[in-house]
């Protein structure tokens, strides 16, 4: 029998996966105690661990947060006395950063970290203004004996490396039952997503519904061969009573707080239970929440807690004091906790609501301009009459329109600036940019109004809550029509209101811009509007705004601000200054830029940049007497004037500025320019780059500048066209057409993939360009697949083993969320298909590519173009004998894939080949089920015309009604009772359809089953009854709706038993 007297460490899991994992660490295992103290809940396992005599506990099944460990703390004191210190060993939610490489399966240790102790309890804190989080407590440091070891733990590992993952690896040996939960899982499933990126709905995974897209993932490096993987942080551990899902909400804490890790548990302990918290990282506190991390994560943190205990002599141990007395502060401290959890909703909701509407930032721009901006610029406007009578409200709008250059933008900065002074009014701001995509659509102004009118509080904020409300707390997006209702109703109760939009002519839909414009201009909020004289807004804007409210700016006042920019910057830049230049010299100067400027700010820009490289006063004679008369003629000389040895490495880079999908990094850049595609011997060469990055401004002098910004990774360095009049220059020739810049950018791609060299593990750090070559070529290879050239250099490269292989474990086509890739999955002809590379794919079938092969995320090539929509490879796969109604692949066969993207064309054409409708496999069983999942109306009429089964069972929901009613699809749902739906069949992890609507809430579809016959009390699935699953998920309109229709409040079943309100 078990001594209670000899145990001195407390050891504390949250969870089963925790404990069981715990549990297998033990070096010895002891008997239970025969009895423990009166009012003592828990459940212990006791053992030894190397000389640590240590008692383990566990939190009640489905109790989380602070209260519940202070109370499993509390009745262990009570029946083993002597207990010294704690350790809460588990899980957890990293929170990575730039400064800390958090990734699942780390472990962080919570070590003093910024003047606090080792845990922050973050709903202790409180939000101000710009939501930046302001500590008003924080908890205590580990006891001094455990730090002590960890120091002497963390040299050890620094020393020699730690042993972690070979000690679990003994311990799955060992037991091998624990192998499949327990082991690690693949690397390509540890996925970072960008903080703006949600997870719409959680019952689905984030390959499918959080975009495939690689944008939406933080590239992360490999970890190299002599860095520890899994790796060990020390630092601060955030705790709270709720979960942490909201990523912008954990950046912001990560970054004020360098808090490495979120769980629930320890702020409960720190004060009261002394003890180190050890957390393995199963998820990244974001709403992609990972289980399949959580058995390897525990097992981690269970192996460092190990290992610290041996770093600890008992004697040592035995010196300290019993932990004597605990719980009522702690019970006091979980109350409070709760009540903070609430003052804090109103900022996690606006935190919500930005990350849903995910609105681009403005502010760039504006900064931009503001940097640009000569002193003084544009007072002239500000007191002028126009103006002041548009701001004392006698004029309502303004139009102010000037040709390119003039200067648009840092006048809307200048009047920006000057409003934010003015306190009686709300002032919000918009700059399209054709520079950046986010920046260019109706719908991005509208999220970012939307989103500055929140900051403004009261009627205008609920009114955007009504809308998040009313889209499913964010799950689904609002479109262009709800947005516009939305920010209409929100200025009107948001008091006076200024409103400035930049740029009018880069809005890239003009016709809805013209539409809000006119039915704004009715409204009372004062607007300003800037942008060039173009056909449609000539005709538009004065219909809306009057006539006499749109005016040209004034070009002699413009001039007068271009002549005090050129004498400022003749005064102060050095490239003149150190010239030494005579008075008369400079007078030239100014009279020749200042006063042919003509209204042009860019103009006279592009001739001071030009001047500033002659090398002597003479020089700078000669050039002044033949300047450019407009931009056009400046942009000619200057592309004319690029030195021959440039030029088609100048054109090719300027090709790719123009067409790119995302702006080109510096060292991107620089590698276009190192790599040969004009003249033999092609390819990349690393002695072609250049060695100072700078450089690069001489291929394209004035056409290109470098812009520097901050984000996850920390500055970064990119290559821009310097104004959107560059771009639309550049439209202009022959050379810049999509065909010929898509043969070039592809070419150029595909060639570097083929020649860069290197171990898989170095690629992407030696070669900047390596991960964006093989993300892109295939846009731009399709878009050039007339040219036979490209046909021939994409078809050698796909049956290039090597350059194939090296492509693939850079970038999956089909997979395009996985950050590690691997080795090929399919053949050339299956990427050719998947991508609609159907000349490419004819020349590959031709040379005998295996048309039926396996392989790929999607099975096969057929399947793959299916799911793409690319009818025309479709056709060509069929004509060559790909078997139609092959299986395989995430969706069994080519027409569910095609009925999950609806896309119609490609079902029709499978079907009339003779597709079998019902054919059962894949991810939803059939094409009716996965069509069901995406709601897609007309998708599911032809099926159901075509022959479908209504009633299939199988797949991930069971069967389409169940699909369609977890995702709230009422019409879909409606249709297919119609169509003879089974209300009542069994299948899929609710049992039956009621209780799916009733666990995920949908009210409306639960009164339309109930209408149509479900039984109520049926049973099945995994909460056994409707009324369970409507109680566990807290969905109390859903529960009093079934109450009212004579549910059984007391029914017994599944795994929660009786459910009853707490």
């Amino acid at each position: 029998m078990s001594n209670p007297q000899k145990y001195t460490v407390g050891w504390i899991c949250a969870v089963t996966t925790e404990f069981v994992a715990a549990r297998a660490f033990f070096d010895e295992k002891h008997d239970q105690l025969e009895t423990i103290a009166d009012n003592d809940n828990n459940n212990y396992a006791l053992g030894k661990i190397g000389k640590h005599s240590v008692v383990m506990a566990v939190l009640p099944k489905s109790e989380y947060g602070t209260t519940s460990a202070a109370t499993v703390a509390r009745d262990m004191l009570r029946s083993f006395p002597n207990i010294r210190f704690g350790l809460m060993v588990g899980i957890g939610g990293g929170a990575p950063s730039a400064k800390h490489d958090i990734r699942l399966g780390d472990v962080v240790v919570s070590a003093r970290g910024n003047g606090k102790g080792g845990v922050f309890q973050y709903d202790y804190g409180k939000t101000i203004q710009e939501h930046a989080f302001v500590t008003t407590g924080s908890l205590n440091q580990p006891p001094q004996l455990l730090l002590t070891a960890l120091s002497g733990l963390e040299a050890e590992y620094e020393l020699e490396g730690h042993q972690l993952s070979a000690h679990v690896d003994r311990v799955l040996e060992q037991r091998p039952r624990l192998r499949q939960k327990y082991s690690r899982p693949p690397s390509d499933s540890d996925r970072l997503y960008r903080s703006d990126i949600v997870h719409p709905d959680s019952s689905d995974r984030c390959g499918d519904v959080c975009s495939d897209d690689p944008a939406c993932l933080v590239d992360r490096k490999e970890r190299g061969e002599q860095e520890d993987d899994p790796a060990i942080h020390y630092g601060l551990v955030a705790s709270a009573n709720q979960l942490m899902k909201d990523a912008l909400a954990r950046d912001k804490l990560a970054a004020s707080m360098d808090v490495l890790c979120f769980e629930m548990e320890a702020a409960g302990l720190m004060n009261h239970f002394p003890c180190l918290v050890i957390r393995g990282i199963c998820d990244y506190s974001d709403s992609h929440k990972n289980k399949e991390w959580q058995g390897y994560a525990a097992m981690m943190a269970a192996a460092y807690a190990k290992d610290l205990l041996h770093q600890i002599p008992p004697s040592k141990v035995e010196a300290e004091k019993p932990i004597s007395e605990i719980l009522s502060s702690i019970e006091s401290a979980g109350n409070e906790t709760k009540h903070t959890v609430m003052s804090m909703a109103s900022d996690h909701r606006f935190a919500k609501i930005e990350r849903w509407l995910s609105p681009p930032d403005c502010s760039t721009n504006a900064n931009l301009a503001r940097k640009r901006r000569h002193p003084g610029t544009g007072t002239w406007l500000l007191n002028s009459p126009v103006f002041q009578e548009w701001k004392l409200g006698s004029r309502q709008h303004l139009w102010l329109y000037g040709l390119a250059g003039c200067g648009k933008t840092i006048l809307s900065t200048t009047i920006l600036d000057h409003l934010l002074q003015i306190d009686t009014h709300t002032t919000l701001a918009f700059f399209f940019d054709f520079s950046d995509p986010r920046k260019q659509k109706l719908e991005d102004l509208l999220r970012s109004l939307a989103v500055q009118l929140y900051y403004t509080g009261n009627d205008a904020a609920r009114r955007l809550d009504n809308l998040f409300t009313s889209h499913d707390d964010g799950r689904r997006q609002p479109d262009t029509n709800a947005l516009s209702a939305c920010v209409d109703t929100m200025i009107q109760t948001a008091g006076k209101v200024f409103i400035i939009i930049d740029a009018l002519d880069e809005c890239t839909t003009r016709e809805e811009l013209l539409q809000w414009l006119k039915h704004l201009a009715s409204r009372k909020a004062q607007l300003i509007v800037t942008g060039r004289p173009e056909v449609e807004f000539q005709s538009a804007v004065p219909r809306s705004f009057d006539e006499h409210n749109c005016i040209l700016l004034d070009k002699q006042a413009v001039n007068a601000d271009i002549c005090a920019y050129v004498e400022a910057t003749l005064k102060q830049k050095p490239d003149f200054v150190d010239k030494k230049l005579s008075p008369s010299i400079l007078e030239e100067m100014c009279d020749k830029i200042g006063n042919r400027a003509d209204g042009m700010f860019r103009w006279a820009a592009c001739q001071l940049e030009s001047l500033a490289r002659c090398l002597t006063p003479k020089a700078i004679k000669i050039a002044l007497r033949s300047l450019p008369r407009d931009l056009n003629e400046t942009y000619y000389r200057m592309f004319q004037n690029i030195p021959s040895e440039y030029k088609s490495s100048a054109i090719r880079l300027l090709q790719f500025l123009v067409y790119t999908k995302r702006p080109l990094t510096l060292a991107e850049a620089i590698e276009v320019i190192a790599t040969e595609i004009d003249q033999e011997p092609g390819g990349f060469d690393v002695d072609g780059r250049l060695s100072l990055k700078t450089d690069i401004l001489r291929y394209c002098p004035s056409l290109v500048v470098i812009a520097k910004f901050t984000n996850y990774a920390g500055t970064v360095e990119e290559l821009h066209l310097a104004h959107f009049s560059v771009k639309e220059y550049l439209l202009e020739q022959a050379q810049f057409g999509l065909e010929s810049a898509s043969i070039a950018i592809a070419k150029t791609c595909l060639t570097y993939l083929s020649n860069i060299r290197g171990s898989h593990s170095t690629i992407s750090g030696n070669f900047p360009m390596a991960r964006y070559a093989a993300k892109s070529w295939i846009d731009y290879a399709v878009s050039a697949e007339a040219s036979e050239d490209i046909v021939r250099t994409t078809v050698s490269f796909l049956r290039d083993e090597t350059a194939f292989g090296r492509w693939c474990r850079l970038y999956q086509a089909d997979r395009r969320w996985d950050s590690e890739p691997g080795p090929p999955r399919a053949s050339g002809l299956y990427y050719a298909c998947l991508s609609g590379l159907v000349e490419a794919a004819r020349n590959l079938i031709a040379e005998g590519a295996e048309i039926n092969a396996q392989g790929g995320q999607y099975g096969n090539a057929l399947q793959a173009a299916s799911y793409e929509g690319h009818q025309e490879v479709v056709q060509l796969l069929l004509d060559k004998g790909a078997e139609i109604n092959a299986q395989g692949g995430e969706y069994g066969n080519a027409l569910q894939a095609s009925s999950f993207r609806g896309k119609r064309e490609v079902m029709q054409l499978l079907l009339d080949k003779g597709a079998e409708v019902n054919a059962q496999g894949g991810r939803y069983g059939n094409a009716l089920q996965a069509a069901s999942d995406t709601g897609n109306l007309e998708v599911m009429q032809l099926l159901l015309d075509e022959g479908a089964d209504v009633n299939a069972q199988g797949g991930e929901y069971g069967n389409a009604l169940n699909a369609a009613i977890i995702h709230d699809h009422q019409e879909v749902v409606q249709l297919l009772l119609n169509k003879g739906a089974e209300i009542n069949a069994q299948g899929g992890g609710y049992g039956n359809a009621l209780q799916a609507a009733s666990y995920e809430g949908h009210q409306e579809v639960v009164r339309l089953l109930l209408d149509k016959g479900a039984k109520i009390n049926a049973q099945g699935g995994e909460y056994d009854n409707t009324l369970q699953a409507a109680l566990y998920m807290g969905n109390r309109e859903v529960v009093q709706l079934l109450l009212d229709k004579g549910d059984n409040l007391n029914a017994q079943g599944g795994l929660y038993g009786c459910l009853t309100w707490r």
